[in-house]
């Protein structure tokens, strides 16, 4: 299955669904099959093993697709730039005219210091913490509908953010989050 990019070394969205069925056996919440959500694709994607290959030739004849699957209750979001303006943004984005090499930033607004996206569907005050970096862009977009407040953060560029006064703790703690989620690469826990 096409759980794994050819070049690229983040998983596809089907990888992280698969990842987020086990989420939620083990939280013992339903997923939503992947049937019911709104499927999006950008082809002619090119990533980061072509870009550190010295962009073998091979790689950019088998370029990749991107797919999204838009949650159900909400696709927008917004982030805190580097500037720390919020831009509002889309959980899922169309990234159709991006350059082949940065189509993955479809997910979650890419590697931003703190998001958050907030569910109008949802007024329970449920709440989960994703720490991550880029691996972990393609499996929040599953989080949305079960979640009133999804908060992430890279933690690459989190120290940048002064609210919480850049403390992951605080941000837990403040907002009575329930959920911590780690999302990273195997290569990030070394």
């Amino acid at each position: 299955e096409y759980i794994y990019f050819r070049t690229d070394h983040h998983w596809t969205a089907l990888g992280a669904y698969y990842a987020y069925e086990q989420f939620c056996k083990t939280k013992g919440i339903t997923p939503t099959p992947i049937d019911d959500y709104q499927k999006v694709e950008y082809p002619n994607f090119v990533g980061s093993f072509y870009a550190s290959s010295n962009q073998v030739a091979s790689l950019k004849e088998n370029p990749d697709t991107v797919i999204g699957y838009i949650p159900k209750s909400t696709n927008d979001m917004f982030f805190i730039d580097s500037n720390l303006q919020r831009v509002d943004w889309r959980v899922v984005y169309d990234v159709s005219d991006y350059d082949t090499g940065a189509k993955y930033s479809a997910f979650a607004a890419a590697d931003q210091m703190y998001a958050q996206i907030d569910n109008p569907a949802l007024s329970d005050g449920s709440s989960c913490v994703v720490i991550k970096e880029s691996y972990g862009n393609a499996f929040i977009p599953f989080l949305v509908d079960h979640y009133q407040h999804v908060y992430i953060v890279d933690y690459r560029y989190f120290y940048k953010y002064p609210d919480y006064n850049n403390s992951i703790y605080q941000l837990v703690t403040k907002n009575n989050v329930s959920d911590v989620i780690f999302l990273n690469n195997a290569d990030a826990m070394t």
